[in-house]
């Protein structure tokens, strides 16, 4: 197997490896550190490098990968503030250095790939490093999707945010992964990061119907008021519920009158998750009402369900063409 053939499977080991490690990180710590994205960032950019020059391809292309890391960058890196120029440190500077750059490259490549036949690039007729070119800005434009999606809360965890992002450089078409064992790529007209968020959508929408009938084997369902909280939490017993990080949906409140307390169970839980003694003190003020369970929600990271979704990626890519055939 020569090195051009290698170079798909060394990015589904990559891709298999990264999002293992992120969804144990996230399940067992309730976040995944920028860190891990920034090591996995070099063995990312190595390869598409490598491609690059196994492909033997034009300056234009090198300058646009220069561009979607810079885009990328703003994930982690927050922007260079350029009112205050004058007292950036080395990071700012040369985050601010591979905006410029990126910018340069930007214009540099559309000078001299924007002159296209769309008809032939979309086929796949135009010449492969015209079409590469275009190839790169559609991934610019997807980690920009994410990007805004991340910041009006469509897509809320930035840990699930960054693995898409990381998975838009590691694969910004099909032609950098290994042809689908069952279905034909050729055929998708969606690009692999949204085509692996589509099959982690599929398994993450399983995830309510079993939680109900987990709670409802295990009695925990005795009112419509339990049905409400079954689809995405579990009643534990207060002393097991500190052992592991979870939100406590079960509270105590007063009224608006400061009459009470009141026992309710919150739907969804808070956007950040509760510090070690914040937990022991409403475990404890649940249990001095005389609680001895309460509903409680377990962490089920969208980027676990990203790591399950990269195996029906490789087996099948992109169903939609075979299912709407």
């Amino acid at each position: 197997m020569d090195v051009a053939a290698m170079l798909p499977w060394l990015r589904v080991l990559t891709m298999v490896i990264c999002l293992s490690l992120a969804a144990h990180s996230d399940y067992s710590f309730l976040m995944v550190k920028d860190r891990h994205w920034l090591i996995f960032s070099i063995p990312v950019i190595s390869l598409l490098f490598a491609e690059l020059a196994i492909m033997g391809t034009n300056a234009s292309n090198y300058w646009m990968v220069i561009t979607l890391l810079a885009v990328s960058s703003i994930s982690i890196f927050r922007l260079p503030d350029f009112r205050n120029a004058y007292s950036w440190n080395s990071q700012e500077r040369l985050l601010a250095t591979l905006f410029l750059i990126g910018l340069l490259g930007l214009l540099f490549g559309a000078y001299q790939n924007i002159e296209v036949d769309f008809v032939s690039l979309v086929l796949g007729e135009e010449n492969e490093h015209r079409t590469l070119w275009w190839t790169l800005l559609s991934a610019i434009i997807i980690i920009l999707t994410l990007l805004f999606s991340w910041k009006v809360g469509v897509i809320q965890g930035g840990a699930d945010v960054k693995a898409l992002i990381l998975l838009t450089l590691l694969m910004p078409s099909w032609r950098f992964l290994p042809e689908p064992l069952f279905f034909d790529s050729a055929s998708s007209s969606l690009p692999p990061t949204f085509v692996i968020f589509l099959w982690a959508s599929a398994a993450f929408i399983l995830a309510p119907p079993i939680l109900i009938l987990q709670n409802a084997l295990s009695g925990n369902i005795e009112s419509f008021s339990d049905l409400k909280m079954a689809w995405h939490a579990t009643k534990r017993p207060l002393a097991e519920i500190a052992e592991k990080p979870v939100w406590l949906l079960t509270e105590v409140s007063r009224t608006a009158e400061g009459e009470g307390p009141v026992i309710s169970n919150r739907i969804l839980p808070a956007r950040n998750a509760p510090s070690s003694e914040e937990l022991l003190a409403k475990i404890a003020s649940l249990q001095e009402q005389g609680l001895q369970y309460a509903w409680v929600a377990s962490k089920h990271p969208f980027i676990a369900y990203l790591f399950l979704a990269s195996f029906p990626l490789i087996l099948f890519g992109d169903p939609l063409p075979f299912l709407l055939d």
